[in-house]
């Protein structure tokens, strides 16, 4: 079988990168014989070490902002972008558009033109954002309705979807709901590394670019309550610096409570420093909210990475974490509320045999969560569409 793959990155930095290099790599291992292509779009990330020499990548898509440019801009890169598109879905059995609307609209046009079935996996705010906007609905819903398949990362995103989609009459359409996985050995074994500035230190830790819907605001302010009555405390914070007014935010939160020693901006950070940083904390936090845009985190990988390495997690309702966290075997789930992730930050911190088993379920949980089991799912799904 030769699929054609088309993503804005296959990097180890953002989450539909790491979906799209563990998920083709474990199609492979399932399929014997599977023939990758993989289109990126344009200024993407640097690609993962991961990527196998094999994989015929090229860059043949437009950027990622390709939603927020002008309609004039939007046809133009639309129409650019359609013939390589088109002549690569040509070589392949079927096309799996990995990056969400409108990249996955692009997609389907090649497909239906090279006469390809075209499935599309669908993360969370981006599949959505595009039904909730008048420039865009009509020709999401149209798409939506076509694909093969869709297929949902979590049930979250997958009822996200369908309401969406019900309210602009579309309600015919069902995802395939397909969690998200992870490769739990990868986060299992300790990394040589030298002194880092966490090595010797108590600490928690959250992942995620700095954005409004990764809720690092509610994760930080719960984060200072909880500090002030542990001097010893620091916490470390991963992800590319976003838009710069939420940023600041997050650090005029810190100053105002006196705590600026103790929060560390880390940036991205190497793939190594990042399994180090999760082995070592005490506590990972990842609270994601609905953001004043509508954006919303549609699953969070970062949670079974985390559980991977044996280190508890805490998430927040209303959100993908609710597919991620398995509640009382792996971490906590909570309101998204500052309350309420304080008392569970506290809970943690304050009893070390309770993380222990948290952190032993976790592993126990990221191992049954594997991408051999969701790549078979989604095998089958290829076959139906491209027998």
């Amino acid at each position: 079988m030769r699929v054609l793959f088309l993503t804005d990155s296959l990097s180890d930095l953002d989450g539909v990168g790491r979906y799209a290099v563990r998920l083709i790599a474990a199609l492979e291992q399932v399929h014997e014989g599977l023939e990758v292509e993989v289109l990126l779009a344009r200024k993407h990330r640097p690609s993962s070490a991961d990527v196998p020499a094999h994989w015929k990548v090229a860059v043949g898509l437009p950027p990622d902002y390709f939603f927020y440019m002008s309609p004039l801009r939007f046809w133009c890169s639309l129409l650019a972008s359609l013939p390589g598109v088109w002549r690569a879905a040509r070589r392949a059995d079927l096309v799996h558009a990995i990056k969400d609307y409108p990249h996955s609209f692009l997609g389907l046009l090649g497909a239906r033109l090279a006469g390809r079935p075209c499935v599309a996996t669908a993360h969370g705010t981006y599949t959505i954002q595009p039904l909730k906007t008048r420039r865009h609905r009509a020709k999401a819903l149209w798409a939506y309705r076509r694909f093969a398949a869709m297929i949902a990362v979590s049930g979250y995103t997958a009822r996200r979807l369908t309401a969406q989609m019900g309210e602009v009459g579309g309600r015919d359409r069902c995802p395939c709901v397909i969690p998200n996985a992870v490769a739990a050995s990868h986060y299992e074994s300790p990394r040589a590394l030298a002194d880092r500035p966490w090595s010797e230190r108590r600490f928690t830790l959250s992942i995620g670019e700095l954005k409004e819907r990764k809720g690092h605001h509610l994760a930080l302010a719960a984060w200072c309550d909880v500090a002030a009555k542990r001097p010893d405390l620091h916490h470390f914070l991963v992800g590319k610096h976003g838009d710069d007014e939420y940023q600041r935010s997050l650090e005029s939160l810190v100053e105002g409570a006196g705590l600026c020693e103790r929060v560390h901006f880390l940036g991205n950070v190497s793939e190594d420093e990042k399994v180090d940083l999760l082995q070592r904390a005490e506590v990972f936090v990842h609270t994601p909210v609905t953001a004043g845009d509508g954006g919303f985190e549609g699953f969070g990988i970062v949670y079974l990475e985390a559980s991977a390495a044996g280190t508890p997690v805490i998430g927040t309702t209303d959100s993908g974490s609710e597919d991620a966290v398995l509640a009382g075997r792996s971490g906590l789930l909570v309101a998204p509320e500052r309350a309420a992730v304080a008392e569970a930050m506290s809970r943690l911190l304050d009893d070390p045999v309770l993380r222990g088993e948290l952190g032993a379920g976790g592993i126990e949980h990221a191992r049954a969560c594997s991408w051999e089991h969701n790549a078979r799912r989604v095998l089958d799904l290829y076959r139906e569409g491209a027998p």
